[in-house]
């Protein structure tokens, strides 16, 4: 009898633990649901500034990369561009936060989330490893041209980091367009009138 109500006392400690689990692991997996439709707009007006102005390469087709990117800026030279002191700015640390923890994994790309004027489609990571096997040499991109030739290369992009507020926002970009080409870009982004902008280029690094 002592035996049996023993179990019964256990077996309501296991349902209490796991009762005040369940609800911390759906906090858990709900803290994040995927790629915002607000991030989805910053993604198409930094597209637009940095590839599709008139300074810009012509291109009537682009390729993104499926899968977020997050630069680590850090590497090599210590450098993490929201820390440095910019003239004019004050970026919030909760803007930093959020970029940090949404770019600690990889997420993936929706091509009819993008609204961009011109044609467009996703790159996977099979079809990047397929073709570049990690090197960015010339009889690589010959190869990439051959199987996608209406592309100028491709864009990889960042989740976007927001301040609290949401009137605030971090975000990388970057592209590969052949041997030596290409360039990122970490950008520090503001909501005026409700329209997202480019308030300052905090880093821009070439491949060239």
């Amino acid at each position: 009898m002592i035996r049996c109500s023993r179990g019964i006392v256990e077996l309501f400690v296991l349902i209490a633990v796991a009762s005040a689990a369940v609800p911390h692991l759906k906090a858990l997996a709900a803290s994040d649901d995927g790629v915002s439709e607000e991030e989805y707009g910053i993604y198409a007006a930094a597209i637009q500034q940095f590839y599709l102005s008139p300074e810009a390469r012509p291109t009537k087709f682009l390729m993104i990369e499926e899968r977020t990117f997050k630069y680590d800026f850090s590497v090599g030279d210590n450098d993490e561009p929201w820390k440095e002191k910019h003239k004019g700015l004050n970026i919030e640390e909760s803007a930093v936060e959020d970029y940090e923890t949404k770019n600690s994994q990889k997420w993936l790309l929706k091509k009819a989330d993008f609204k961009l004027p011109v044609k467009h489609d996703l790159i996977t990571d099979l079809d990047l490893k397929a073709i570049f096997h990690g090197h960015w040499g010339e009889l690589e991109w010959i190869q990439y041209y051959r199987r996608f030739p209406e592309s100028t290369g491709f864009i990889m992009l960042s989740r976007v980091g927001f301040n609290t507020a949401h009137t605030q926002a971090l975000l990388y970009i970057g592209s590969r367009c052949g041997p030596g080409c290409g360039e990122i870009h970490f950008l520090f982004l503001e909501k005026s009138n409700g329209a997202w902008v480019v308030k300052k280029e905090l880093r821009k690094k070439s491949f060239g």
